[in-house]
C-alpha cells in the first residue's frame, strides 16, 4: 500500500508550475521548479510535471501516497483538466489522470485559490474562521472560500473567479477572457501595465518608460513619482470594488492576500472598501507564498483518508 505520511504537492500557475514531496504537518522537501509561460502543447506541461514529481520523489526517497494540483482556472473537475485559462495558452490540459497512471495514486485536483484557501486554514493559523476568502493578486485575480470548514467548490470546480467581476465601465480594458471592465484587467500582473497605458492615454499624459512591469509601476508610486502615484490611486479604487462584491457575496470574517503585489504592496492596492456589511479581518499571507502548493497537499491527504 502506498504511503498515508506523503504526497506530492504541484501549484501549476501561468507563468511557473512548483513541485514538492509534502509531509503532513506541511513540511516541504524536494522541492522543484519551473517555467511554463509561452508553452503552447498541453502535453508538454503534463510531461513537465510528471518529470518533476519524479525527480522530487528521487531526491527525497519519498513513498508518496497521493497527488494533490493546484493549477489556475478555470478547470473541469470531471475530466481532471485545466479548460482554457485566460493566463495561459495551452487550451486544455490534462492533469489528474496522466499524472494519475504515472504514478498509481490517486490524484486530486482544486483551483489555485481554493488550494490558497485551503493552505491558509490549515496552516496559517486561520482555523478558527467562520468564513475564509484567500485573495491572489498575481498574473491575474482570483480567490478561494472555506465557509464552516468545507471548500466552497462551485458546480464546476470555479467557484471564487472573482477576478472576473466588472468593476468599471469608464476604461472599459478588455480583459483576457473575452469579457471587458474586469477586475483582472485592472489590478493584475498582466493587466495594470496595460491598464496604465490606457490610463495615461486618457491623461493626456506620457511617461518615460511605458513598458512598466505592475512591479516597477508600484515600486516607482512608493517611491512618490507623481504620474505613478496617482495611477495606483485609481488602481486602489477599483480594487476597493472588488473587495466590497467579495464582502457582499461571501460575508467572510477574515480575508487573506496573497500574491506577489499583495505581499508587498497591499498598503497601496486595497482602498476604503467599506459599507454595507460588517467589515472582516483583512491580512496578508505569512505563508510566504506556499499557500496553494501547502494547500493542495492538505487536501490530497484528506481525500485519500476519506477514500481508504
Amino acid at each position: 500500500m502506498a504511503s498515508t505520511e506523503f504526497c506530492c504537492a504541484v501549484d501549476l500557475g501561468a507563468t511557473n508550475v512548483r513541485c514538492a514531496v509534502l509531509g503532513r504537518n506541511g513540511e516541504i522537501s524536494g522541492f522543484q521548479r519551473s517555467e511554463v509561460s509561452g508553452i503552447e502543447n498541453a502535453s508538454c506541461i503534463t510531461a513537465k510535471i510528471v518529470d518533476m514529481i519524479e525527480s522530487a520523489v528521487e531526491e527525497t526517497g519519498a513513498d508518496i501516497g497521493a497527488v494533490g494540483i493546484s493549477t489556475a482556472g478555470p478547470v473541469d473537475l470531471a475530466h481532471g483538466s485545466v479548460v482554457n485559462s485566460p493566463n495561459m495558452q495551452a487550451g486544455e490540459i490534462f492533469l489528474r489522470d496522466p499524472i494519475s497512471e504515472a504514478f498509481g495514486v490517486p490524484v486530486c485536483m482544486l483551483t489555485d485559490c481554493k488550494a490558497g484557501a485551503y493552505g491558509e486554514y490549515v496552516f496559517g493559523g486561520h482555523g478558527d474562521a467562520s468564513t475564509l476568502v484567500y485573495l491572489t493578486m498575481s498574473t491575474g485575480i482570483g480567490s478561494g472560500v472555506i465557509s464552516k470548514g468545507e471548500i466552497l467548490q462551485g458546480a464546476d470546480g470555479n467557484a471564487g473567479e472573482v477576478g472576473h467581476f466588472v468593476v468599471d465601465t469608464k476604461y472599459n480594458m478588455p480583459c483576457g477572457c473575452g469579457g471587458f471592465g474586469h477586475w483582472e484587467a485592472y489590478a493584475s500582473g498582466s493587466g495594470m501595465p496595460r491598464f496604465f497605458a490606457e490610463w495615461l492615454r486618457q491623461q493626456g499624459a506620457e511617461f518615460e518608460k511605458p513598458l512598466l512591469t505592475s512591479g516597477q509601476i508600484l515600486f516607482a508610486a512608493r517611491q512618490g513619482e507623481t504620474l505613478c502615484s496617482k495611477f495606483i490611486s485609481e488602481v486602489a479604487e477599483i480594487n476597493a470594488r472588488g473587495m466590497h462584491s467579495l464582502v457582499c457575496a461571501y460575508n467572510p470574517d477574515c480575508v487573506v492576500l496573497d500574491g506577489p503585489l499583495a505581499r508587498e504592496y497591499a498598503d497601496l492596492l486595497i482602498g476604503d472598501f467599506g459599507g454595507y456589511l460588517r467589515m472582516p479581518e483583512v491580512c496578508v499571507t505569512e505563508l510566504d507564498g506556499n499557500a496553494p502548493l501547502l494547500g493542495a497537499g492538505a487536501y490530497a491527504f484528506e481525500q485519500r483518508k476519506a477514500n481508504l
